[in-house]
């Protein structure tokens, strides 16, 4: 049955190994990231919606955020950051930007304990380096059904300059993680983010190929579902009219949109968290459920003309 809600995905990796470089890509490279992906937070997680923040206490209670005080909220006390903001890659999927796995002033339960939250991860390794024993002992925790829906990305791929290096550094560690992840892609996360709206050096980069990869995990999720912990299926939620105006305007987002039309499936359209009016930003209680938008399966048939729509405004805007 489809997901009632969108589905999670985790990035995560060894320090310095590009983490925050792809959660630049993916969000089309917003100012505030700078501070979101500072490497002294706890994960970060990043939905759909009107400017909002709050922080997750470990006492269960959530706390109003102002983003400039991002960099002041304590590991002692926090177990992630919620942040709510309209970037395109979120009418998709969730993002959980964890902190890196060997980072020796971080302890391993930092991340850890949110990591049951995520449906697939996008792993970094660095490609002068890739993946480490060390890398291979974490992921090996993982749960086995997880692995369908995780990508490696070797990271800073350019690094390498010899044909012949790159050739037996993607070889070897295919090998390596064989079984261990859906796909493995060697990318240039610096390439892909300055390419600006120029396809060809986008696709040079590798985060087109990456893109689509991303695109049919994501599509797979919603459409086969997942149910919460402890929790039965529920009816999948039906989707808004497609609006045309809310085409993605990151390199990312537009080859969502391409495949998306190509597959004669509707954009994902999202419903922003709903606020009562007079509601306290300071929760006085842990959250129950997704606050974010809803999500719905791609295979609505009612939703076809919408998709064909769709791909003549593509066209028309020279996509």
């Amino acid at each position: 049955m489809p997901m009632t809600r969108k589905p999670r995905i985790a990035i995560m990796g060894e320090f310095s190994s590009g983490k925050s470089t792809l959660c630049n890509v993916l969000m089309g490279a917003r100012p505030l990231l700078e501070k979101v992906t500072a490497t002294q937070l706890p994960p970060v997680w990043l939905s759909y919606g009107p400017e909002d923040a709050y922080t997750m206490g470990l006492d269960g209670v959530a706390y109003d955020l102002d983003l400039a005080d991002l960099e002041h909220v304590s590991l002692d006390t926090t177990e992630h950051v919620r942040i709510f903001m309209k970037s395109d890659i979120l009418r998709y999927c969730d993002l959980i930007d964890m902190p890196g796995i060997s980072d020796p002033s971080m302890s391993p339960e930092v991340w850890e304990r949110m990591t049951y939250l995520a449906d697939g991860v996008l792993w970094c390794t660095h490609a002068t380096q890739a993946w480490r024993q060390s890398e291979s002992g974490v992921w090996n925790g993982f749960p086995p059904e997880m692995r369908r829906n995780s990508l490696l990305l070797i990271t800073r791929f350019d690094k390498i300059h010899s044909d012949t290096d790159r050739a037996k550094v993607l070889k070897r560690v295919r090998q390596e993680v064989d079984g261990l992840f859906a796909d493995v892609f060697p990318v240039s996360l610096l390439k892909a983010m300055n390419a600006g709206d120029d396809q060809e050096k986008w696709a040079e980069s590798g985060a087109d190929a990456f893109a689509t990869a991303l695109f049919e995990i994501i599509h797979r999720l919603i459409d086969e579902g997942s149910p919460e912990p402890g929790q039965e299926r529920a009816p999948a939620v039906r989707p808004e009219p497609f609006d045309s105006a809310e085409v993605g305007q990151s390199l990312i987002a537009r080859s969502f949109e391409r495949l998306m039309a190509v597959r004669n499936r509707p954009v994902v359209r999202v419903m922003p968290r709903r606020v009562a009016a007079g509601e306290r930003l300071l929760r006085t209680e842990r959250p129950t459920g997704d606050t974010g938008p809803a999500i719905v399966s791609f295979s609505d048939d009612d939703m076809f003309a919408a998709a064909e729509a769709q791909m003549t405004g593509l066209r028309s805007q020279g996509k």
